[in-house]
Formats: structure tokens, sequence, C-alpha cells
């Protein structure tokens, strides 16, 4: 889809136009609203942000007919800008204006499952680390599928593989993370 295909849909039929700018940018959406949130927003609040993203894009569509930008820059400035508010309000709702040195402070005790927290966080590094390995499209197979919850059919038409195909790769991936992780002990 180029910037004038997706200006004249949406002259001609704005749901399909959103539509068509979801399928072609949800993804990058995705991904920068996580790079600005992450650690600070749970799934639900990511959602939300992505939500509102494509709220403000079609809210500014003149704004983009007017540019001379191309549409991914469009996109991308408004998910950076839309993500950094987000990450500002969620910061300024948590933040905490007493001192820790007053003494009506009270402190949590610390937390005795620190230890497996951060084991959690280094395997589920490490296991990033060995889906980036697989190389493409498995890497691709297995992010979408556990990490965007994305079926093996819309992963086979994202990617232009079959069913039986992507089926088939997300399979080996998965046994190859296993046998990688049993050589490590993780298990």
């Amino acid at each position: 889809m180029t910037d004038k295909d997706w200006a004249e849909m949406m002259n001609k039929s704005p749901q399909t136009a959103c539509k068509m700018l979801i399928d072609e940018y949800g993804d990058l959406v995705y991904a920068i609203v996580i790079n600005k949130l992450k650690g600070t927003a749970d799934h639900e609040t990511i959602d939300d942000c992505v939500s509102d993203i494509f709220v403000e894009i079609l809210r500014n569509t003149d704004k983009f007919l007017l540019s001379r930008g191309t549409l991914k820059g469009f996109i991308s400035a408004i998910a950076k800008n839309t993500a950094i508010d987000t990450f500002r309000s969620l910061s300024y709702r948590h933040s905490v204006t007493v001192s820790a040195d007053s003494e009506d402070v009270v402190l949590p005790p610390a937390s005795d499952r620190t230890d497996n927290e951060i084991e959690d966080r280094l395997f589920r590094r490490h296991l990033w680390d060995i889906v980036k390995s697989l190389g493409e499209p498995d890497t691709t197979i297995i992010t979408c599928q556990f990490f965007y919850d994305m079926t093996v059919q819309n992963i086979a038409d994202k990617l232009k593989m079959s069913y039986a195909a992507v089926q088939k790769r997300s399979s080996r991936a998965r046994e190859r993370i296993k046998k990688i992780l049993l050589s490590e002990d993780y298990f």
C-alpha cells in the first residue's frame, strides 16, 4: 500500500482505509509503544495507547494529506508522541513526593521474591536472545505467535506463507528452543 493509495482509499471508504492502516502499520505502532512504555505499563494500558494512536491518526488525516512527509513517518511521530504522553501520565500517577527520611513514612519490607523476580527477568532476557538467534522467518513466527498472540493463519497471511509452513516452522523453532534450554540445564 502506497501513501497515495491510502489517501485515495480514505476519501472513498474511511472504514476500509482504517483497516488497511492497522494491517500495514499495527506492528510498527505496537513496537513504538512497547519501546516507550516497557516496564511502566501493563498489557491493557499498552493496548489502550495503541488504540488512542490510531484514533489520533484518523483525527489528523487532513494534516497528513497536506504534508509532504510519508505516512510511515506521520504515524511514527504520532505514535511516539502519544506513547511519551502516556508514559508521563503513568509516571505522574505513580510518583512519590514524600521523603524516605520522614518519620511518617513506613517503608515496605523487602520482598522475599526478589531473587525469583531477578531470575525470571534473566530467563526471559535469555529466552528472547534465543528467539532472536533463530533467524528469519522463525523469529517473526515465534514473536507473533507468543508475544502478540497471533494465530497461525494470521501469521501465514502476514508472512505470505502457507498455514502448514508456518505451523511446521513454529513447531521446529520451539523444538530448537527447548533443546537449547535443556542443554543449558534450565529445566
